[in-house]
């Protein structure tokens, strides 16, 4: 890259941070990972966690953890590219071209795609949330379409504004701030038995369940995370911040493993609460409103209200992160297809291209889907389906490939052995869930 595109390249980025020395830059410094973390978790990943405490009790907590602990060293891997290579590339998406020359327009596409599904589902969340929130205000029938339009406008707002990753940021600490503090008072009043939480995080199996089909369900829970789209909204975010090189390693592993903390103490809390409020009853999970009857049981009648406080601060924050994050991977995809279209005198995001695809797309199109003549549409469940199933294996392998080139990444930083045991193994699963996502559709 010539001096020339360097200078011009950086007209049209986030200034660079500076490396942190002292632990308390470290503290300050956490944000892109809490803000994927909080993105990544949705309204879904909580009812999937008290449905497992009402039906498995303790049993099975590790293999959550065991998720959540592949997924951060697999996003790591990602991020630590972006971070460490010595070709230039901002992020693994452009690295995917060393690979086959129009993957990484491919990945962005279909990323582009899986965010928007994803956005039709948490645009609505947010409305119906709203809608619970204010007590049916609305009316049945149009009340969660009128406050899913406000919600949409509340993101637009945030999502147009030039300092909008900061204030994602902000909407990310609220978010886990709200969420640990309920869900965390709720475990704690349940009076669980620390013993049994133990005993539940050290590989444990359900009751009457044998070990293969422990495994299978762990193996599930686990090859959901490796091969994911929304790993790859990390070292976009980690761009809005300014982190540029190696310097910045330490920092994004400090980073990420705070977020991925913080996933781990409400999931494991809202199963806590399903253990020992919905097993012992017998109650059984499968919609948020039974969700909403745990926490009556647990907290009182304020539960169900500060559930959906809780589930309203969950789907904001995942809608708002979803609508930029995955606009910038498509955007990384494009940029590197046909880099002669890259605006290089203002900021990408600032751009009308990109604020069509965020705003427009991302933000307003969802909204149809909220009208109440809208049918479930199972193409999107489908089409959601396949994209997860034909991004993983790509997403999987070419983290492989590019984080041990050597001729890619700087003296020092390609994989260790250790690191590539681990994700060999996570996207050996990740490949196998996969096809057996692919397999199912069929």
């Amino acid at each position: 890259m010539t001096t020339k595109s360097r200078v011009a390249r950086d007209l049209s980025e986030t200034p660079a941070a500076v490396p942190p020395r002292k632990w308390t830059d470290y503290v300050r410094g956490i944000g892109p990972g809490l803000l994927v973390s909080m993105a990544w978790m949705g309204a879904g990943d909580l009812v999937d966690s008290s449905v497992a405490g009402a039906n498995y009790g303790y049993s099975l907590m590790w293999a959550l953890g065991l998720a959540l602990l592949s997924r951060f060293f697999f996003t790591s891997a990602i991020a630590k590219y972006g971070l460490c290579n010595a070709v230039g590339d901002q992020t693994i998406i452009e690295g995917f071209g060393a690979v086959w020359k129009k993957l990484p327009l491919l990945v962005g596409t279909l990323a582009l795609v899986s965010g928007f599904i994803l956005q039709t589902y948490m645009v609505a969340m947010v409305g119906n949330a709203l809608f619970h929130l204010f007590r049916g205000f609305g009316g049945a029938t149009w009340g969660p379409f009128m406050w899913t339009v406000f919600a949409a406008a509340i993101g637009w707002l945030v999502l147009s504004r030039p300092k909008a990753y900061s204030i994602l940021e902000i909407i990310a600490r609220i978010k886990v701030s709200i969420l640990v503090a309920v869900f965390l008072y709720a475990a704690i009043k349940s009076q669980p038995n620390p013993r049994d939480i133990v005993h539940g995080l050290a590989f444990s199996a359900p009751p009457d369940t044998g070990a293969f089909a422990t495994l299978l369900v762990a193996a599930a829970i686990i090859g959901a995370v490796g091969g994911s789209a929304g790993n790859l909204m990390y070292p976009e975010f980690i761009r809005d911040k300014g982190w540029k090189g190696p310097e910045f390693l330490k920092m994004q592993r400090v980073d990420l493993l705070s977020g991925v903390l913080a996933v781990v103490v409400v999931n494991l809390s809202i199963w806590v609460v399903g253990a020992e409020v919905m097993r012992p009853a017998g109650i059984q999970i499968a919609t948020l409103d039974d969700l909403s009857i745990m926490m009556t049981l647990a907290l009182g009648p304020i539960g169900p209200w500060l559930l959906w406080l809780g589930l309203m601060m969950t789907a904001f924050c995942s809608f708002t992160s979803y609508a930029r994050g995955y606009t910038k991977i498509f955007f990384s995809g494009i940029n590197h297809a046909f880099p002669s279209r890259k605006s290089t005198d203002i900021p990408l995001d600032r751009t009308r291209a990109f604020r069509a695809v965020q705003l427009g797309l991302m933000v307003c199109v969802p909204i149809l889907f909220a009208l109440p003549v809208f049918p479930d549409v199972v193409a999107m469940t489908v089409a959601g389906s396949a994209t997860a199933g034909i991004m993983a294996p790509v997403i999987i392998v070419g983290t492989l490939i590019v984080t041990n080139d050597k001729r890619r990444m700087l003296p020092g930083y390609t994989n260790k052995w250790w690191e590539n045991v681990i994700l060999v193994i996570v996207g050996g699963i990740g490949l196998w869930a996969a096809y057996g996502l692919i397999v199912g559709l069929f």
